[in-house]
């Protein structure tokens, strides 16, 4: 396995936009470390060298924010590693591959970003327990996902980039570079899927300010107020901080 200097990406067959959130600049003018977390697609398909690699690289800890459908459907061959903290933290009720779920129909009339605050003000309780697991997780990189690793993942990665202290600018643009390297994955789709669900496969930049938008209005654009929301103490919020350097 390498990691792409230029963008981060992990390198790994049927892993297509797992990313290494190293190296970003923060307004306090440090960067924050490589090998805290990776943002990540579905890991359903590797094979166990590839887990072997992950683990290699100093992954230890893996959640998997899909539903219970889509795991059922796919596993997650971190499950079962003895050196891995796995958890499944559902973080919203959605199966991507059924056209009748009432998720998918939201979608087709409204944008992207609706669903990241519905998500963000709706799904408290599992985003608890996303960063309860983040404080307490043993040292060494934590992997989270989602299926395509653009939309509930880039709703936690965008929280911890904030409370890092990194640009709008760069987040949005962690979020939006993800629609290239999933193509793989989303150009069939765009195939067999009418053409008024084809906006929910893409990371169109617009849908990231929708939710920073609104996380500006409602917490004064810091993740730390958001979590406070959330009834997590400012040692607690130091802690998730903490481990982004």
């Amino acid at each position: 396995m390498i990691m792409d200097p230029e963008t981060n990406r992990l390198v790994l067959p049927h892993l297509y936009n797992a990313r290494d959130m190293g190296g970003m600049m923060t307004r306090s003018g440090k960067r924050t470390a490589y090998k805290r977390f990776i943002r990540s697609d579905s890991p359903a398909a590797l094979d166990e060298q590839s887990v072997d690699e992950l683990i290699a690289y100093s992954v230890r800890t893996v959640i998997d924010l899909r539903s219970l459908q889509e795991m059922e459907r796919t596993g997650n061959p971190f499950i079962h590693r003895p050196e891995i903290l796995f958890r499944n933290i559902p973080l919203i009720a959605i199966d991507p591959e059924d056209r009748d779920d009432p998720t998918m129909g939201y979608l087709v009339e409204n944008r992207l970003g609706h669903l990241y605050i519905m998500m963000l003000e709706h799904s408290r309780e599992a985003l608890v327990d996303v960063f309860r697991t983040i404080i307490t997780a043993p040292e060494g990189a934590i992997v989270f996902h989602c299926l395509h690793g653009k939309d509930r993942t880039g709703l936690i990665a965008a929280l911890l980039f904030l409370l890092a202290g990194v640009s709008r600018d760069d987040i949005v643009g962690n979020y939006a570079s993800s629609f290239e390297y999933i193509r793989p994955l989303v150009d069939p789709l765009f195939k067999s899927m009418p053409e008024n669900t084809h906006h929910m496969y893409r990371s169109d930049a617009e849908n990231m300010c929708f939710l920073m938008d609104h996380i500006d209005a409602q917490y004064e654009g810091r993740a730390d107020l958001y979590l406070q929301g959330l009834g997590f103490s400012e040692r607690d919020i130091d802690k998730i901080r903490d481990r982004m350097f």
